[in-house]
């Protein structure tokens, strides 16, 4: 930090680090029931570097303060803030903004039902398939495009699923229990992601 500052005995006061303007930043939004509640969470990112206008300096531990300028007037909406840890210079800095109700996802249970009962040899019953039909559905309320991830958990291992996804919809297996969709919304928009899901029980999860 540059500069010198004189402060009375037992004064502290707050000074400024840097100052830059225009850091690009992405923007993303994060869907996972058991780790975020009911309603997506707003992420920013960006880089300690050159590339995003910072990387002289790591950044300390802190708060990040989030506003939006809502007019020609420069007038600014407060959007949400993060405590975050030390950043060294050239790595990436996550910050959460909290849920949000302008980006909506709604996943519903469409049918259940039991298919492929086995049977031991005294007759009880040993596995089966628990087959569920889903829709997620999941709609932007904003005025610009979003990005927004969608994790879910089948809590098995022992699960497939088959689904038909819209063009700008991409799911892919996280490990041994999950998946995630990621997909760009456009603006007051809606989409609705199908797929079944398959977990396998007994004697029939030990055959897949």
């Amino acid at each position: 930090m540059e500069g010198t500052e004189d402060l009375p005995n037992k004064w502290s006061k707050r000074l400024l680090a840097f100052n830059t303007t225009a850091i690009p930043v992405e923007n993303l939004y994060k869907y996972e029931e058991e780790r975020y509640g009911t309603t997506p969470c707003r992420f920013l990112y960006f880089k300690n570097d050159k590339e995003h206008k910072l990387g002289t300096t790591p950044l300390p531990n802190g708060r990040i303060q989030v506003y939006r300028q809502v007019d020609p007037q420069r007038h600014l909406s407060y959007e949400g803030g993060s405590s975050i840890q030390y950043i060294p210079v050239g790595q990436k800095a996550e910050v959460n903004l909290g849920n949000v109700r302008n980006v909506v996802v709604k996943p519903k249970l469409m049918r259940f039902r039991i298919e492929n009962i086995t049977f031991s040899w005294n007759g009880g019953i040993s596995g089966y398939d628990k087959v569920e039909d889903w829709e997620i559905e999941v709609r932007n309320r904003r005025s610009i495009p979003v990005r927004i991830e969608i994790t879910r958990n089948y809590h098995t291992p022992h699960w497939d699923i088959s689904q038909k996804l819209p063009p700008q919809v991409k799911w892919e297996k996280i490990d041994l229990d999950t998946g995630r969709y990621t997909l760009t919304l456009q603006p007051n928009s809606t989409i609705t992601i199908p797929y079944t899901l398959r977990r396998y029980t007994g004697d029939r999860a030990r055959r897949h």
